[in-house]
């Protein structure tokens, strides 16, 4: 598990020997202002956003099942995110609404800490669906609604599920951004060095013009994060416009290696 940083030490936490050996948790609200902040295109209508879901899914899974042990689960996530505007009121009202709306189970709501929070959450079909809605003040509040599956050749709906989460989120006046993540186990089982360098080999027949902008690696993980035209959703990461971030993460427990693939960036732990 952990996340690389952005160059110039922004994104290279996963390295750090000390502590948890390169196995760090990606924090998403946490950093949410600097990955928002880096998304193209902060006042895309809807159809552009959903467009390009349309496009990369397919695509994420694609790339997914090349650099993957054949027959082995595709575990997928992912999160449409942004801000909402609106007094407590109405943001506890609009937050209810939109767990209804979504299908979901009774929100809870949470009074303790630093910010009020509304969380629901559902299980159908082998897609889990969950929401965050957490009241910033100022009349702001950050949503996070996570689509996930551990099966995603077995899980047909979650194209679906996952555009209409985001147009759902859209009509309550959330402009929000997706990013998707995909992790299996992986095809490649050398060093995490040699293993993600054998893994782009399969990766360059779909996306030929894949281009490192940034890199990283330890003794157990290496990540790489790329500029593709095959791809448009974007983040500004350190110098650099990037698209796409693969990692190889060796477990020593288990003597086997994982492959993670970020849209544009790996949101989850690897």
């Amino acid at each position: 598990m952990g996340y690389v940083e952005e160059s110039k030490g922004k994104r290279h936490g996963a390295g750090r020997k000390s502590g948890i050996k390169g196995m760090l948790l990606v924090l998403i609200l946490c950093c949410t202002a600097l990955l928002l902040a880096g998304f193209r295109g902060e006042g895309e209508k809807e159809s552009s956003q959903i467009a390009q879901l349309k496009k990369s899914l397919p695509l994420l899974t694609s790339l997914g099942k090349s650099v993957t042990v054949p027959g082995s689960p595709l575990r997928l996530v992912l999160k449409w995110q942004g801000e909402f505007n609106g007094d407590g009121l109405e943001a506890g009202v609009t937050a209810t609404n939109l767990s209804d709306d979504l299908g979901l189970g009774e929100t809870s709501r949470e009074d303790g800490g630093e910010h009020l929070t509304y969380r629901s959450a559902a299980d159908r079909a082998g897609l889990q669906t969950t929401m965050f809605w957490s009241e910033l003040g100022n009349g702001r509040s950050y949503v996070i609604v996570t689509l996930e599956t551990p099966d995603l050749l077995n899980t047909p709906d979650l194209q679906a599920e996952a555009e209409e989460a985001g147009a759902k989120l859209r009509k309550i006046g959330i402009a929000a951004e997706w990013n998707t993540s995909l992790q299996g186990a992986a095809k490649e089982q050398e060093d995490p060095q040699k293993a993600l360098l054998l893994t782009e080999q399969n990766m360059y027949a779909q996306l030929p013009d894949l281009k490192v902008q940034e890199s990283y690696e330890d003794e157990t993980t290496a990540s790489h994060t790329y500029s593709t035209s095959a791809l448009l959703h974007s983040v500004i990461s350190g110098n650099h416009e990037v698209v796409l971030q693969t990692a190889i993460h060796q477990d020593a427990k288990e003597g086997s290696s994982r492959v993670t693939i970020g849209l544009p960036l790996i949101t989850i732990e690897y």
